[in-house]
């Protein structure tokens, strides 16, 4: 009998660790640490703020990070420690290059995206460059399987040769608030989205540029040519 509880046991934290692990980036691609998971979140905790369990999670966490006057990354690097603050993910191996399309993705463990609701913020180095109060809901995937992962804007020109970019997101499963990061460091720059603007500005200047009018000739009775002066515009 005892044997038997044992083995229910072990099954069923293998089955807890499989349905708990629920993904990673996918680009820009982290290093993971020998041995770790690259689909577990780092932390679990159940009612971390005591907002109950069903209902409007994603709501009723942004009301109160609202009033606690903090930020997702703040949380989730609360719940971790000061020991996890890149997850399982290494910083210190070759950095991978900027994405040159200008967009951050996270493949879920099934081959979707994001799997559970819940808010996420992105970061390079210090600067958050996206934030989400549901990232499953803003990003959608695609179904299980279909490889359709959760693709991200992002202007990585802030990163000017070397960085780190980070993501913080916290998946809620009712009472239990998982926390996942994933830091990738980064070498290179990305495209600005002042670039274009400026290209843009210089092709409607090009365009209101006055054109050079040519004067009309006439001809007289006598077939002496006439020229008009041109009008100043």
């Amino acid at each position: 009998m005892f044997v038997d509880i044992a083995i229910s046991a072990a099954a069923f934290l293998v089955f807890a660790k499989h349905v708990d692990a629920h993904g990673h980036l996918n680009q820009p691609q982290p290093t993971f640490q020998d041995g770790a998971s690259t689909v577990n979140w780092v932390v679990q905790i159940d009612n971390f703020w005591d907002i109950g369990s069903g209902g409007d999670q994603v709501g009723k966490y942004k009301t109160m990070a609202q009033q606690k006057g903090v930020s997702v990354r703040d949380v989730v690097l609360e719940m971790v420690g000061t020991d996890k603050k890149c997850g399982f993910t290494r910083t210190d191996v070759d950095p991978k290059p900027v994405p040159t399309n200008g967009k951050a993705v996270w493949l879920g463990n099934d081959g979707g995206g994001f799997t559970h609701v819940g808010p996420c913020e992105l970061y390079i180095d210090d600067k958050m460059v996206l934030h989400s109060d549901n990232c499953q809901a803003d990003y959608p995937g695609g179904p299980n399987d279909s490889g359709i992962m959760s693709e991200m804007p992002v202007d990585f020109s802030s990163c000017n040769g070397d960085c780190t970019f980070s993501i913080y997101w916290l998946g809620f499963q009712n009472a239990q608030w998982q926390a996942y990061i994933n830091c990738v460091p980064l070498s290179g720059s990305g495209e600005t989205q002042q670039t274009q603007s400026s290209g843009s500005e210089t092709q409607s200047a090009e365009q209101q540029t006055p054109a050079t009018v040519t004067p009309p000739t006439y001809s007289t009775s006598n077939d002496t040519e006439l020229t008009l002066a041109p009008v100043p515009n």
